[in-house]
């Protein structure tokens, strides 16, 4: 098939850009033609992928690349108005071309601002991109349930979010993975702002609740952090060093690695590459593993306030405590061929 990604495949990478590259990285690998528009306000580090700048050179971008394309699939987080308006000219420009549109909304905030959308503009874009698009996925069912306040329709489906890491990745001998092989559990955080609320809560995890034995702490380092991010922690955590693991925040290989042998995921909201509310929010995922295919069952964004570190690493530590939730079922195949089969308007 020829297909046109749009969405966030720039760095700082974490779920819903990693997803996005590797559901491109899959579908090349199945035998598929792909293009990629890239709409995060941050240059992608691929040259495959297609940079784009404001508004008028997306639509100039999506003209010339969506020709000739049988699916345009568009993936957001689905709470920006800019957002929104992209999705719905890739649903157009879909319609024109006699392309399929399928869109995938990535959880994050949609639950809350989803209903905070004003009746005139916001929800009248949601309306008119849900009547419109061929089929609309849904990476987790809380964000379908507050979909369907749109008036739920036949096109919607659930599609789990997922990572897909092949064996090379998985089974590959580079030096983060030999370091995180024996660790028992893995904390991984990914694009931290602030240098200080990491700390503070690897001090509580240090002192008040002992961590699992051989617990390995990745920490994907922010863009423009310098030494000083990495040294802070380090002092923090000196008990630790020998199973501190920092990356690059363009080091694409080394998260899919990382991210492949870790029990849960922390970073602060985001939504098309863009941080939201770092300084008082995050969010912390369970991750579990079926294959070469990487899950996100269950988590939670907890809004701090006041002395919040050591609720936190409370948090953090039950949730590593917990027996790893299964993986998404799919009646045949993996999430990629769900996706397949919804690019070719099979019935679920």
């Amino acid at each position: 098939m020829r297909i046109l990604l749009i969405g966030n495949f720039a760095p700082p990478f974490e779920e819903e850009n990693l997803q996005n590259i590797s559901l491109y990285n899959k579908l090349l690998e199945d035998g598929h033609e792909c293009s990629v528009i890239n709409i995060s306000g941050n240059p992608s580090s691929d040259r495959r992928f297609i940079d784009t700048d404001g508004s008028i050179d997306y639509f100039s971008r999506l003209i010339t690349h969506g020709r000739k394309k049988e699916v345009i699939h568009f993936s957001t987080k689905g709470y920006l108005r800019v957002g929104l308006l992209k999705l719905m000219l890739s649903i157009f420009v879909a319609k024109v071309y006699g392309a399929r549109s399928i869109i995938t909304f990535h959880s994050e905030l949609f639950s809350i601002l989803g209903q905070m959308r004003s009746p005139f503009g916001g929800t009248q874009t949601l309306f008119t991109s849900f009547f419109l698009a061929d089929r609309i996925m849904f990476a987790d069912k809380d964000t379908l349930d507050v979909a369907a306040m749109y008036k739920k329709r036949p096109n919607f489906e659930l599609v789990p979010s997922f990572v897909y890491a092949p064996d090379k990745i998985i089974n590959e001998e580079s030096d983060i993975s030999v370091r995180l092989k024996d660790k028992n559990k893995v904390i991984m955080f990914a694009n931290p702002v602030h240098a200080s609320f990491v700390s503070e809560i690897l001090r509580e995890l240090l002192t008040g609740l002992p961590l699992p034995p051989a617990t390995g702490i990745v920490i994907s380092l922010p863009e423009g952090s310098g030494s000083s991010f990495r040294r802070e922690t380090e002092e923090i955590a000196s008990s630790l060093k020998g199973n501190l693991v920092f990356i690059k925040p363009d080091d694409v290989e080394s998260t899919f690695t990382a991210l492949s042998r870790a029990d849960m995921i922390v970073r602060p909201l985001s939504c098309d590459g863009q941080m939201f509310f770092e300084s008082f929010t995050l969010s912390a995922r369970t991750i579990s593993r079926s294959g070469s295919f990487i899950y996100f069952p269950a988590g939670t964004v907890l809004v701090k306030e006041g002395s919040a570190a050591g609720l936190c690493a409370k948090i953090f530590n039950t949730m590593l405590s917990a027996e790893p939730a299964p993986p998404a079922g799919f009646k045949t195949g993996g999430p990629c061929e769900e996706i397949i089969r919804i690019y070719q308007g099979e019935k679920g």
